[in-house]
């Protein structure tokens, strides 16, 4: 079984008390699959969510990085679907 909204609203709940209200959302796309997907199974269950910093692309698909040559990035909510290859 998936997350519920009980446990969601916790997760978010904490996120929010400790300085996270204003945090952008994101998806793991990759980490969600399912077996029957190929047969139309396109509403899958969340598994995790998760404070985590990520890197932001440029418009080259390359790695956007600052003035000092370190990557540029943010730190987001990402839902997870928990199913890595």
């Amino acid at each position: 079984m998936g997350m519920t909204i009980g446990k969601l609203h916790k997760e978010l709940e904490e996120l929010i008390k400790a300085g996270h209200r204003r945090k952008p959302v994101c998806v793991d796309k990759q980490s969600f699959y399912h077996p029957l997907e190929s047969d139309g199974a396109t509403i899958l269950d969340i598994k995790e969510v998760s404070m985590q910093w990520v890197a932001t692309l440029d418009d080259d698909g390359g790695f956007a990085m600052n003035k000092d040559g370190t990557e540029r990035g943010k730190t987001v909510l990402v839902i997870s679907g928990g199913w890595k290859e």
